[in-house]
């Protein structure tokens, strides 16, 4: 058993719909709680696995969407990498918000086909944040930032049987007791 495994990265019989929420949930968990250098070499990982449309798409959105002194000069992962760094670290959620458009994300005049997808049907169909959620997840750059993702939000979102309440858990009463000094339930 692997840590993939652990972590429910993996399970039998998983739909491609939900292995893509588990992996953009683990994803935003990343984000949230990994460092700027695990962060800054897991997206170089996963921008360097992109098909050169999905990179050119990336690289038009990064373009549209940030400010100039943030946009990457060049479609290279460690340019593109670099500005999504940025921009999350300027607006925390604002590369989830960039990823997960559907198709460009521009202007139609410039549009830039994504290639055909397993059926319209799939969570984040046509656009690149399953692709990129994945494989920032899958990198092994990131595998001691994903210890605590059972136990988190982000998964309990996903898949409630995962969220573990951490000692000392209880109902909010008693937590809030605990913080402000109230009686509890």
């Amino acid at each position: 058993m692997g840590i993939r495994d652990r972590l429910g990265r993996k399970k039998q019989g998983e739909s491609s719909e939900g292995q893509q929420a588990m992996d953009v949930a683990r994803y935003t968990y990343l984000l949230r709680v990994a460092s700027s250098d695990v962060l800054r070499q897991a997206h170089r990982e996963a921008f360097a696995t992109l098909s050169p449309e999905q990179l050119e798409a990336l690289f038009l959105r990064l373009d549209h969407d940030l400010p100039i002194a943030l946009r990457p000069p060049t479609a290279e992962p460690a340019d593109l990498a670099q500005a999504a760094f940025s921009a999350e670290l300027l607006d925390h959620g604002q590369l989830v918000r960039v990823l997960r458009r559907p198709g460009q994300g521009v202007t139609e005049g410039h549009a830039v086909g994504l290639g055909d997808t397993q059926g319209d049907a799939l969570l984040y169909a046509h656009s690149l944040l399953a692709p990129v959620a994945a494989a920032v997840a899958a990198s092994p750059a990131v595998a001691d930032s994903l210890a605590g993702f059972a136990n988190s939000p982000e998964a309990a979102q996903v898949d409630p049987s995962l969220f573990v309440r951490g000692p000392g858990g209880g109902t909010y009463g008693s937590t809030l007791a605990r913080h402000v000094g109230v009686p509890g339930d």
